[in-house]
Order: structure tokens, then C-alpha cells, then sequence
């Protein structure tokens, strides 16, 4: 044998085995920030992107995306092309705790149920789990349960009245988006999401649509009724409404959460992804950072944006 063939060969040897010892990254969950106005200026485009993370074998696409139910829009055009285009062999999406188990099938089946030519009910996460679907990959949802959202925001010192009246109002936005006719939205849908929420948080006081309408009235200060506005339920820490520091703990519980099981899933399955919104993205960015290095920008397949 050429003497010169040793030095080759053992150190390619040597990577092998230390290549396959290469831990998961550790994401630092001290470094999420609780959503303010000042981070808006954060976004990495005023378009969805995925923000693709690669480090020593391990493959986040994290698609911040902009909430739409409008098929043809960019966020739902950018969700099918990261199936088409990339690969990945498990996905997290945002509507629903992981505690449902992998690849629901009533969550795809509710969400082709709903889709006709221009919009699907549930938007980005409702396409992406067809898509999974179609494609053997299995998905989860990225949420705590319900009994430990409400057990957290318990500790948080909030009132039973402060939950159920924050998760109707915030809901009120989503039944908009979802095309519910306005005339009598609230009496026609809140005593059935209310009814779900008595048995998932399992808590003894159960405020009615009357004790919310009366609370919202006191701690907002006018009529509760269809024209939520999207800026009323934002996570904004340093906001001036009691919906909006609700929200603000609600979304950093979640983001502890979620961050946690990505680490956990890369882990598991090296390559991931995570649809959800992109002020997600924007408050957990720096941990993600902290254990993938800088990502690459991707808007749409056709460019990349590096920031």
C-alpha cells in the first residue's frame, strides 16, 4: 500500500465518527422576548418568508407567515412551495396542542372539507396539513394544551372572567376572517366555543356570553360586538388594553412551549419545519439564532433575501 494513502484515509474515517456524534443544537429560551411595537421594525419582510436554518446536519424552514385564508396570496403560494421545493420529514404548525398526537386526520379532514377555489378555513396550517398529508409527513400542532395555557395565565395572576373573555374576543377576528355572517355572530357562536373551553381548562367558574359582555363593557369600555379589531388582541407587552397583556403572556407561554418541542423534534428528525405567524418568528428569532447561527431569507423561490 502507498505510504501516502494512510494520511488520507484515516482523518476522513475520523470526521465520520465524530459527524455522527454531532448533538442537536440547544436553543437558549432565555433569549425569547415578549412581543412589543418596537419589534414590528424586526420583520424580515413585509411578505411570508422561511427563514431556513442549516447547521451541522440539522435543517430548520421556519415560514413566518402573514395569517390569510385567500388561496393565491403569498403566504399560502410560499407554503406550497415549501413542499414542492425543499425537504423535510416533519412539520409544526400552530392551530392546535401537540398533545393531539402526530397527523391528525380530523384536522385535514375539517380542512378540505372547507376548501373551495379561493380559501380554506384555517388558512397556512389548514394547506399545510393537506399537503403533509399528500406527502407521508407527519405533523403536529406546536401548542401547550389548553389546561396548560389556562393553568399558566392562572399563575399570571389573571381571573377566570380575564380568560374566557380574552379567548372569545380574540376569536372574534378568526370567525370574521372565516366569512361568518356578522348578524348575530356572537350569540349563534359563543356558547359552543365557550361550552369547549368549560371542559378543556376543566375550571370551576364558567363565565357565560351575558358575564363576558359585562366584563369586556367594564375593562374595555364599550360594547362587545363583531368589529374586533386585530390590533385589540395583539401580544403587545407594553400595550394600553387588558386583551393585549393577556395576549402578550398567552404568547410568550406558547413560545416557551413551542420552542421547546423544535428543539425536541430536531432532535428526533434533523430536518423540520414550522408554519406560524411571523411575530412568532420575530420573538423566538434570537433563540433559534443562539443554536442555528444566522438564517438564509427566502421570499419566494425565485430570490433569496439575506439578512
Amino acid at each position: 500500500m502507498n505510504a501516502n494513502f494512510w494520511p488520507i484515509i484515516v482523518p476522513a474515517v475520523f470526521l465520520v465518527g465524530i459527524s455522527g456524534c454531532v448533538s442537536a443544537p440547544t436553543l437558549d429560551a432565555n433569549k425569547i422576548r415578549a412581543w412589543s411595537k418596537s419589534l414590528e421594525s424586526e420583520y424580515p419582510e413585509r411578505n411570508a418568508v422561511i427563514a431556513h436554518y442549516q447547521k451541522g446536519g440539522f435543517e430548520v424552514f421556519y415560514l413566518a407567515a402573514q395569517h390569510t385564508v385567500d388561496l393565491g396570496s403569498d403566504t399560502l403560494n410560499l407554503v406550497a412551495e415549501l413542499f414542492k421545493r425543499f425537504e423535510f420529514n416533519v412539520l409544526l404548525i400552530e392551530p392546535f396542542p401537540y398533545s393531539y398526537g402526530e397527523s391528525p386526520q380530523w384536522f385535514v379532514d375539517d380542512a378540505e372539507k372547507g376548501k373551495n377555489n379561493k380559501f380554506i378555513p384555517g388558512g397556512e396550517s389548514s394547506l399545510a396539513a393537506i399537503l403533509a398529508s399528500q406527502k407521508n409527513i407527519p405533523f403536529f400542532g406546536g401548542e401547550p394544551s389548553h389546561k396548560d395555557m389556562y393553568l399558566g395565565l392562572k399563575d399570571r395572576g389573571y381571573s377566570d372572567e380575564d380568560i374566557f373573555g380574552f379567548y372569545v374576543v380574540r376569536q372574534i377576528p378568526s370567525w370574521i376572517r372565516d366569512k361568518e355572517d356578522t348578524e348575530g355572530l356572537l350569540e349563534r357562536k359563543a356558547p359552543q366555543f365557550l361550552s369547549f373551553y368549560y371542559q378543556a381548562f376543566d375550571s370551576a367558574t364558567r363565565p357565560t356570553l351575558p358575564d363576558i359582555t359585562k366584563w369586556y363593557r367594564t375593562k374595555l369600555g364599550r360594547e362587545l360586538g363583531p368589529d374586533v379589531s386585530n390590533e385589540e388582541v395583539a401580544p403587545l407587552s407594553d400595550g394600553n388594553l387588558l386583551t393585549q397583556k393577556i395576549s402578550s403572556d398567552v404568547g410568550n407561554i406558547r413560545d416557551h412551549f413551542t420552542l421547546a418541542l423544535i428543539e425536541k423534534m430536531l432532535k428526533e428528525h434533523k430536518r423540520i419545519a414550522v408554519i406560524y405567524g411571523a411575530s412568532h418568528f420575530v420573538t423566538l428569532r434570537k433563540s433559534l439564532d443562539s443554536g442555528l447561527g444566522t438564517p438564509t431569507f427566502i421570499e419566494d423561490v425565485t430570490r433569496l433575501v439575506i439578512h
